[in-house]
């Protein structure tokens, strides 16, 4: 009995090492940490899916190299997902798999005494375009009564960001976490967070590409099965999923520790998402990020909850 399992598993290791891998456009960010622990723990493998991380430094970019035909999935917020759905429909969200208010800081020179929002007004700002780094600054701006024409805004790379500071190109910008917790460490007392009320809830969700989800349907719920593994061993082992957070993004673990219980590390599909696209997308059309004509798509097209709903049924709340 104990050699026919032993048999068994080594067959199945040998069949998910021989089938072509799916390609995962992994973000470079804490929010991708399920994806990190099912690599290092052997979930993927586990589950019987073989799986190829494609780094890309920020949602956007991994959105785009998918589009491009890179990769069949990508890690991203739903915003690059509203961006892009107004010009083509070829690709759904999975799964979200965690969910945080505050993973994107406001960063300011010390020099301006920026350190509350209204200080910002007729100053230069970065951001990052067609990421949530665009959309939190602009509601920043607005909650705080500032209108976005009265700013300079300049547009940034996470790469770029902190020479953009320390050079004093910009005067504050908005970026995501490590690369905010980074910028901190390095220029020290030169810059300081300025405090933002949490104006949006933002999701990390696993995006595939229609041929994918039509050609591979197995495979993508053993990945989905191998993220839920993830996250229940995100709960149950902080510490350690802590450590390997740190390692990958080379970070301190203590930078890691002072952020990590502002992410909620769970699978999920909820009405919320699509509401949230539709005000992203109201938004989008108004400010003129997209051509003003195109119609407002229906985001529950944009939703796949299959994979999800066979894994864990009360996941999925949409209706």
């Amino acid at each position: 009995m104990l050699r026919t399992a032993l048999f068994l598993s080594l067959l199945c290791s040998s069949l998910v090492a021989q089938a072509a891998p799916l390609r995962i456009g992994v973000s470079e960010t804490i929010l991708s940490l399920p994806l990190y622990i099912a690599e290092s723990e052997g979930f993927f493998q586990k589950r019987g899916v073989n799986i190829e991380f494609v780094n890309c430094v920020g949602g956007n970019r991994c959105v785009k190299n998918m589009l491009d035909g890179q990769t069949d999935l990508a890690t991203a917020t739903e915003l690059p997902v509203v961006f892009n759905s107004f010009t083509r429909n070829d690709f759904a969200i999975l799964t979200s798999f965690v969910s945080v208010s505050n993973d994107l800081k406001v960063v300011g020179r010390t020099d301006l005494n920026i350190n509350e929002p209204s200080k910002l007004r007729d100053k230069t700002l970065g951001y990052v375009k067609g990421s949530a780094s665009q959309y939190v600054l602009d509601l920043v701006l607005v909650y705080n009564g500032i209108d976005p024409d009265t700013v300079k805004l300049k547009t940034i790379t996470p790469e770029t960001a902190l020479a953009a500071l320390a050079n004093k190109e910009v005067d504050a910008l908005c970026i995501w976490e490590p690369f905010a917790s980074r910028i901190e460490l390095e220029l020290g007392t030169d810059v300081q967070l300025v405090p933002i009320p949490k104006l949006y809830t933002e999701t990390f969700n696993l995006i595939a590409m229609q041929s994918a989800i039509k050609s591979k349907p197995q495979e993508l719920e053993r990945l989905v099965r191998a993220l839920r593994d993830s996250t229940q061993f995100i709960q149950t082992h902080p510490e350690k999923a802590k450590a390997l957070a740190a390692k990958r993004l080379k970070i301190p673990v203590v930078v890691v520790d002072k952020i990590f219980d502002d992410y909620r590390y769970r699978l999920s599909l909820n009405r919320s998402l699509p509401r949230t696209m539709e005000g992203q997308a109201r938004w989008a059309l108004r400010e003129g990020h997209v051509e003003s004509s195109l119609p407002q798509p229906n985001y529950t097209g944009f939703l796949y909850p299959a994979f999800l709903k066979a894994v864990e049924p009360g996941a999925v709340s949409l209706q």
